[in-house]
């Protein structure tokens, strides 16, 4: 099956980038202040939020780079379209890592471990200032 794309435009792009950071920020959020708030799994939670960031984040970069984002029915499209923005090349191991973990976070009857969910964090934010500095730049 073909990948399918969609025209994105630098206002589209900056769209998405604001996107990346609101999922980034509520993530943080919940793993500062979720067991105060009385949020159950925490971990999915911040788990479902760094994919979404994520994501975002990938579209953001393929927009500013490409003029286009994947819209097709697999996220793994959006990681095979960020591999040809050279400079969101280096990025594609870590969308595909947050992307993998979809299914883990969002649709498992597990309880994703706190220690499991600060990895999938970590890696959102590496994608999200990777993201602000492929940004800056273009």
């Amino acid at each position: 099956m073909a990948s399918r794309t969609r025209a994105m435009s630098r206002g589209e792009a900056a769209t998405r980038q604001r996107h990346a950071h609101a999922f980034l920020d509520a993530a943080d959020l919940v793993l500062e202040l979720g067991d105060d708030a009385g949020i159950s799994d925490i971990g999915n939670t911040i788990g479902s939020l760094a994919v979404l960031a994520g994501i975002a984040a990938g579209d953001a970069i393929c927009g500013a780079t490409l003029g286009r984002r994947a819209a097709g029915e697999s996220h793994a499209e959006a990681v095979t379209l960020l591999r040809q923005s050279e400079p969101g090349k280096r990025l594609a191991p870590t969308l595909s890592r947050l992307i993998d973990s979809k299914t883990e976070v969002q649709n498992a009857a597990t309880i994703l471990t706190e220690a499991r969910a600060r990895d999938l964090l970590k890696a959102a934010h590496r994608l999200v200032d990777g993201m602000d500095a492929i940004l800056r730049a273009t």
